[in-house]
């Protein structure tokens, strides 16, 4: 699989790419700049609004406008970020964290992680509900990143980029409620990163600082590799008319000689072979 450039956005940390089906676009993050972008594959155009401090994901509201998750908390706004509205304040333990990844499933929750460089297990992975109402999901969380349920919904898949792995949970969809972890992938290539899931309920995985999307079995076997020329390999989602296009978003924060990848922070598409599943979208 041959990946393309689609948008040379020179991104710090480009993150949390989800594909908006109603605007037929790829709304994605810049954490450290804290931009939110909407991209339009159609024209090649890419706009963004400043949100004022860091933004970990973005997701589409199904009343109309986003919902994000910043340094503070998690927000609804408008599409150009207009009318920001605090739902949540959310925080970590030391404080000095941040809300890091984060999508809406397709029961229309909303759910986001956050994150602390030290010390190791001070964070969690929240669930908003569509009542607006917040609940901890998992707690002892050193960086909360990849999410991505099984085409049944049944198994939710969910990466703390410091273990190493993705680890699955069974989940109920009527309620989001989790039980059952284990460990289904261990990682030997970078750290994992950002992830989705296809319509063959198979995982796709960003390696950070493994230059590289996996793709595994929902038994854990490396079923294919998806080359990227950048280091900082930070998450991929299906989008496009028929949800066969796999965006892949890189960064190139902390890169020791930018000159030496100058891809690094752009956002790459490929053909996957495969198509992905609808975004969800929170219903509050």
């Amino acid at each position: 699989m041959i990946v393309d450039v689609v948008l040379a956005a020179e991104a710090l940390l480009a993150e949390g790419p989800v594909w908006d089906a109603r605007s037929s676009c790829l709304r994605w993050v810049d954490i450290l700049r804290g931009r939110v972008h909407r991209f339009d594959p159609a024209t090649g155009v890419d706009t963004f609004f400043e949100v004022g401090e860091d933004v970990g994901t973005v997701a589409v509201r199904a009343a109309g406008g986003l919902v994000i998750a910043t340094t503070t908390g998690l927000y609804t706004c408008l599409e150009d970020g207009g009318r920001r509205t605090l739902l949540h304040a959310v925080d970590t333990d030391p404080p000095g964290g941040r809300c890091n990844d984060g999508k809406a499933d397709p029961w229309g929750r909303f759910w986001a992680g956050t994150m602390l460089d030290d010390p190791h297990g001070a964070c969690a992975l929240y669930r908003l509900d569509p009542d607006r109402s917040l609940h901890t999901m998992v707690t002892g969380v050193s960086c909360s990143n990849g999410l991505a349920w099984s085409p049944d919904g049944t198994t939710m898949y969910y990466i703390d980029t410091q273990t190493g792995g993705v680890d699955a949970f069974d989940h109920a969809p009527s309620t989001g409620a989790l039980s059952r972890r284990r460990r289904i992938v261990d990682i030997d290539r970078g750290w994992p990163d950002g992830m989705t899931v296809d319509a063959d309920g198979c995982l796709w995985v960003a390696l950070w600082d493994g230059w590289a999307v996996r793709r595994y079995a929902p038994d854990g076997r490396l079923l294919a590799t998806v080359e990227v020329p950048a280091q900082r390999v930070t998450s991929c989602a299906f989008g496009g008319p028929t949800l066969s296009t796999l965006y892949i978003t890189t960064a190139r924060v902390g890169l020791a000689d930018v000159a030496d990848q100058p891809a690094a922070g752009s956002l790459f598409a490929v053909d996957a072979g495969v198509a992905g599943l609808p975004a969800g979208e929170w219903a509050g």
